[in-house]
């Protein structure tokens, strides 16, 4: 029988909104839309509440989608006990194991007993032990060596050639893993006080839920919120099989607790944790829209402020960017100074030819080859 937070979470995926971005637009934490959703917490009955909820959904009112929103909505709140309200997510467990994690800086590693409690905590089991003697054997099978270029062509199947892909605007990485992906967001309290967990990924038997803590999805800003979702994405995007076709799917067969901390012991992981950060860079900043903001923003720069000095130009238009796609400056900067964007060489030639538009990106010569002609190529180490 369907619930009302299965209704609310069909209707919010079919308007294409995200769980935070839904939850900002009625007013309300995303926490608390997370736990509705996941029936860990009983509906809003206020009418006031529901009339917006109707509103930002699109539902018509005295609609028969409407109507039954509101049956739905009474009628389990009636149904439960209003004491279990705010209870911990393990009271509505998932049955799956936990895969990887990403962790506030400088956290200690999680122990054994540390990420049993964590798996308990969300309802997930670890998966068996795997000792050190056996990381030979883990890493018999290595994971593929990815271009950015390959790295560009996951995120380019994950959000698609949509219209809204391709406008100026900030991806809303919520709706793109949820719909795209298939993946379940579940954001729940006490990951970061207890184990300095901000998010982990879960394997089901269904595909991948993936949990992010409270104070990260209800206080830390839009930008840094989006930019660890997207990380955590990223293994599922990159380390999947060779054999499982793209898009990424949400899975990784097999893939568990001691496999990731085994990578993370690995000589490799400082350029696996690279890839991840490219891979979340590429889904916030896709390069055509980047690339159209970035034309928009230094005209509208020099009609404002003339011909500036490089870096006084270079700062403004990050700036610009960060806030027109809503993520950090910083994120900006790796976008404009790497490929395929690579922009403050045609921002030092208008410039320097006092030219109100940036000249075409071909005109940029590079001194050496770029790293993307091996895409195909993936036993080609990256240099």
């Amino acid at each position: 029988m369907t619930s009302f937070g299965s209704l609310i979470r069909s209707y919010r995926l079919r308007a294409g909104l995200g769980l935070r971005t839904f939850a900002a637009l009625i007013d309300q934490r995303a926490s608390i839309v997370s736990a509705i959703e996941s029936e860990r917490r009983a509906p809003w009955r206020r009418a006031a509440t529901l009339h917006r909820v109707a509103e930002v959904l699109g539902l018509v009112e005295s609609s028969n989608l409407w109507q039954k929103m509101i049956e739905l909505a009474h009628s389990d709140f009636e149904s439960r006990d209003v004491s279990t309200e705010g209870a911990s997510s393990a009271e509505n467990k998932v049955t799956g194991t936990v895969a990887w994690w990403w962790c506030t800086e400088e956290a200690p590693e999680l122990e054994d007993a540390t990420l049993a409690e964590l798996a308990t905590f969300i309802g997930a089991t670890s998966g068996p032990k795997v000792s050190d003697s056996d990381l030979p054997n883990h890493q018999e099978k290595p994971l593929p060596v990815l271009t950015e270029l390959a790295i560009e062509w996951r995120v380019r199947h994950l959000l698609g050639r949509r219209e809204a892909q391709v406008a100026a605007a900030p991806v809303d990485v919520e709706a793109a893993l949820e719909s795209e992906a298939g993946i379940r967001l579940e954001i729940v309290p006490g990951l970061i006080p207890r184990f300095s967990v901000q998010a982990c990924a879960v394997q089901t038997p269904t595909g991948m839920s993936l949990f992010i803590d409270r104070i990260v999805a209800d206080s830390r800003p839009m930008a840094s919120y989006r930019h660890l979702l997207a990380l955590l994405f990223a293994p599922s995007a990159l380390w999947q099989s060779e054999s499982t076709p793209l898009p990424p799917t949400a899975s990784l067969d097999g893939w568990q607790a001691d496999d990731f901390r085994n990578l993370q012991r690995s000589a490799t992981w400082p350029q696996r944790l690279r890839d991840c950060e490219r891979f979340a860079l590429a889904m916030l900043l896709p390069a055509n829209p980047v690339l159209a903001g970035a034309e928009s923003a230094y005209s509208e720069l020099v009609q404002q402020q003339g011909w500036l000095e490089i870096d006084d130009a270079a700062r403004a238009l990050r700036n610009r960017l960060a806030e027109q796609f809503a993520v950090p400056p910083v994120l900006v900067h790796r976008r404009l100074v790497g490929w395929p964007c690579h922009l403050y060489g045609r921002i030092a030639q208008a410039l320097s030819a006092q030219e109100p538009t940036l000249p075409p990106s071909d005109w940029l010569v590079d001194k050496e080859a770029p790293r993307q002609q091996t895409l195909f190529d993936l036993g080609v180490p990256v240099r």
